[in-house]
């Protein structure tokens, strides 16, 4: 009887240490580190998410969030942890309101739009471009946002 209790010890301790090296390794094979660059040209700042296209379809920053990218000639990096092997595209836009209407008179109309570029705000436009494969250790080539890349306003 006594011999029982380190057996049950000892079994207990590997079936633990076992578990825990599985959760680890688990973590490992699909953790990587990818760091996009981008240059905002514009004289406003910009506003990006980025979306995985693969089983996770998680949104970086967050569905409620965005990185803002100053307006700056010099590059700008983004690192996320993502799946290795999953499509991450990039999506970019910029908010501007325009005032129309005589500046002395009463009626005035204020219209909001959007201008997006590469897959947009919501991750929904096809940009293939946009992409990249979660590689670990990965550095994408430089993405120069400027004036000349808008694919055209969205009036809100």
């Amino acid at each position: 009887m006594t011999n029982m209790i380190p057996i049950r010890f000892a079994a207990f301790f590997m079936t633990s240490a076992l578990i825990a090296i599985s959760l680890v390794t688990a973590n490992l094979t699909f953790a990587a580190e990818i760091t996009f660059q981008f240059v905002n040209d514009t004289d406003r700042a910009l506003n990006l998410k980025l979306f995985s296209r693969g089983e996770s379809l998680q949104i970086w920053p967050g569905r409620s969030k965005a990185y803002s990218l100053r307006p700056d000639s010099a590059v700008q990096q983004l690192k996320i942890r993502c799946t290795e092997g999953e499509s991450i595209c990039w999506g970019a836009w910029m908010t501007m309101q325009s005032v129309s209407g005589q500046i002395t008179g009463s009626a005035r109309s204020t219209s909001t739009f959007k201008t997006h570029v590469g897959v947009g705000e919501r991750g929904t436009r096809d940009c293939p471009s946009c992409c990249q494969v979660c590689t670990d250790g990965a550095t994408g080539p430089i993405v120069k946002l400027g004036n000349s890349i808008a694919l055209g306003p969205d009036v809100r």
